[in-house]
């Protein structure tokens, strides 16, 4: 065995933060819910399921109509929304009715999106402003899912349905760096920031702000 630390080289650049890696890397992973494929969660499946009222993003009660429809969504791409829910047959409904067996779905469901849904910790620091100087209007009303694809699409002119595709995580990335490009000082939180406050928190102290 070699060890790598007696071996001269470029100092390395450190680990990629993680929520980085699980926005970018999946490894290609194909999933399977209630038996059949689902496409990669996407920000049209994230919007969809908003427009459904689905209980997976309000936290609510959750039966087999509900999952069997949020696996239907997660099968669409862009542009569609004709929403096939699954047939199951005798033996899955049977393993469904079996202590626990909805609960594990669900579980499973739940982590299929989360692998999706990591995105950057970043604020955007503007000018100092003199005491009692108003900030002018903090939102336009519109649906931040709309504001979130509208910002990287306006930003990169990539197609369309390219932008409502990407995995809701991928695209917060996204748009902070097209912020950044447009000249926002955009002020990221490191995996060191993150260690640091939860060291913080568990003295009893205040985190640091930057």
């Amino acid at each position: 065995m070699l060890s790598l630390s007696t071996i001269n080289s470029q100092p390395s650049t450190s680990l990629l933060d993680p929520s980085l890696a699980g926005a970018f890397i999946d490894g290609g992973i194909r999933h399977r819910l209630l038996g059949v494929p689902v496409l990669r969660f996407s920000l049209w499946h994230l919007l969809l399921l908003q427009a459904l009222d689905s209980p997976f993003l309000r936290h609510g009660e959750v039966g087999l109509f509900e999952l069997r429809t949020a696996v239907g969504v997660c099968r669409l791409r862009f542009g569609q929304s004709l929403v096939r829910r699954r047939w199951l047959g005798p033996l899955t409904l049977a393993r469904l009715c079996r202590k626990g067996g909805l609960r594990r779905e669900v579980c499973e469901f739940l982590s299929y999106t989360a692998a999706y849904l990591y995105k950057p910790e970043y604020s955007i620091r503007g000018p100092k402003l003199p005491p009692g100087a108003s900030t002018g209007p903090q939102s336009n009303g519109a649906p931040e899912i709309l504001k979130l694809a509208g910002d990287i699409i306006g930003w990169s002119q990539w197609p369309e349905a390219y932008v409502w595709e990407l995995p809701p995580g991928r695209a917060h990335w996204y748009r902070a760096l097209a912020q950044r490009a447009m000249g926002a000082d955009v002020d990221f939180v490191t995996p060191e920031d993150r260690e640091f406050n939860e060291a913080m928190k568990r003295a009893g102290l205040k985190p640091k702000q930057k």
